[in-house]
C-alpha cells in the first residue's frame, strides 16, 4: 500500500498512530509494535548493521569493554541477550532490533536525535499477529510529513 498522509499538527499525527479499535472486551489493545528510527531511509536494520561490513567483528570487543567498565552489580545477568539489551540502552551499537508497544516511545526515537534534525524520521509498524505485514510510517520535524507505505 502506497500513500502519504500529511498531518497539520503533532496531535493529528498522534491520532493516526493511536487509531486502535476496541476489543470484544471493550479495551483498547493494539496488535501493533512500533520501532522509531531517526532517518526514514533506514530499513529494519540494527545500529550495528548500520556501521557497515565490519559490524560482525566489532560487536564482541565493544561488549567486552562495556562489561569491563560497568560497575560491580550493574550487569545482574550472564545472559547474552540481557547484556546486549543493557549495552544498547546505554548507547552501544548492538545486533538487537528493539520494538515497543508504545507509539510515543517510537516517536521519541524517530524525532529525538539532534544529528538527524534535517531529515524525516520514521516509525515502523508491525502487526504482532502477522509480522510479515510491516509498514513504514515516517514523520519528521523538518517537513512534518507522515508516510505510510
Amino acid at each position: 500500500m502506497d500513500c502519504d498522509l500529511v498531518p497539520a499538527t503533532f496531535l493529528e499525527f498522534q491520532e493516526m498512530l493511536y487509531d486502535i479499535a476496541l476489543t470484544p472486551h471493550h479495551r483498547y489493545r493494539s496488535n501493533f509494535v512500533f520501532r522509531g528510527v531517526g532517518d526514514k531511509s533506514w530499513g529494519l536494520e540494527t545500529s550495528l548493521q548500520r556501521m557497515g561490513h565490519q559490524a560482525s567483528s566489532i560487536e564482541k570487543p565493544l561488549l567486552r569493554n562495556f562489561l569491563k567498565y560497568a560497575g560491580p552489580g550493574d550487569v545482574p545477568s550472564d545472559a547474552l541477550l540481557f547484556k546486549l539489551a543493557l549495552a544498547q540502552h546505554h548507547g552501544l551499537p548492538t545486533r538487537v532490533l528493539d520494538w515497543t508497544t508504545a507509539p510515543k516511545v517510537a516517536a521519541h526515537f524517530a524525532l529525538s536525535n539532534e544529528n538527524h534534525f534535517d531529515v524525516d524520521g520514521a516509525i515502523w509498524v508491525s502487526d504482532k499477529e502477522t509480522p510479515s505485514s510491516s509498514i513504514g510510517v515516517g514523520y519528521g520535524m523538518a517537513e512534518r510529513r507522515f508516510h505510510r507505505v
